[in-house]
């Protein structure tokens, strides 16, 4: 026996109200992305920091109010302090973690396009479009070492295009 599930109707103006809040909400996310990326990058992690902080705090009165259960014996104040330890870490590394991700990402990028290339010209297959694919992974490569995290800054263009597509279709109804 079938059960229907009948869905509650969303009034129009709730419906007008989310559909142009979404496409602000891409806007604002893409512009951070596109143009300050590497302070997004850092903020995030300050804010894993800080949660993590946060876990290991809670660990922390857990284990003080409940010291006499078994279940609360060492493990679990080993595990609180080292999640302090951490996010405090993550913290005061944030801004060498940023630059950390955008070099690995950058010299991988960089590998990826010359070891292609290397491979395509060692069987004589260079007059391709992949080959022209493989220049550019190690342009944006280069682009991620010295000025910015290109899939960071490729992702909020997209978002940002997105958002006006949204903006586009919400004022065209």
């Amino acid at each position: 026996m079938k059960e229907t599930v009948i869905k509650p109707k969303k009034n129009k103006k709730e419906v007008e109200h989310v559909s142009l809040l979404t496409p602000i909400i891409y806007l604002i996310i893409g512009i951070i992305l596109a143009f300050k990326n590497n302070e997004a990058v850092t903020i995030l992690f300050y804010i894993i920091g800080i949660l993590v902080i946060v876990y290991g705090i809670k660990g922390l009165i857990d284990y003080y109010n409940n010291k006499e259960l078994v279940q609360y014996k060492n493990i679990n104040i080993s595990v609180s302090v080292v999640s302090i330890i951490i996010g405090v870490l993550l913290i005061v590394l944030a801004k060498a973690l940023e630059v950390s991700i955008r070099y690995v990402l950058g010299f991988f990028l960089i590998f990826l396009g010359v070891s292609r290339i290397l491979t395509q010209i060692s069987y004589h297959e260079y007059k391709n479009l992949s080959f022209l694919v493989n220049i550019v992974l190690i342009i944006l490569g280069i682009f991620s070492v010295f000025v910015s995290n290109i899939i960071l800054v490729i992702a909020g263009w997209l978002m940002i295009f997105n958002a006006g597509v949204m903006f586009y279709e919400y004022f065209n109804k």
